[in-house]
């Protein structure tokens, strides 16, 4: 599910484009693994499009090395 354009994207989204839980993408955040989330007033994390690419391209490249 994709937010609509110019909006964030929510943690279950992100959680959601990797096919994990919410819970691991918070542990990978608190790990040092994924960057961590910018937040808005009442502390939600929010992701931008281009937050979603690098943590993609971040969470592939963990992956590989605990696959080897």
């Amino acid at each position: 599910m994709r937010p609509k354009k110019n909006r964030p994207y929510k943690i279950k989204d992100i959680a959601k484009e990797l096919g994990v839980s919410i819970q691991t993408v918070k542990n990978y955040e608190n790990l040092g693994i994924l960057p961590k989330a910018k937040r808005d007033e009442k502390g939600w994390r929010y992701y931008t499009e281009e937050d979603l690419i690098k943590i993609k391209a971040l969470y592939q490249e963990e992956i590989k090395k605990l696959k080897i």
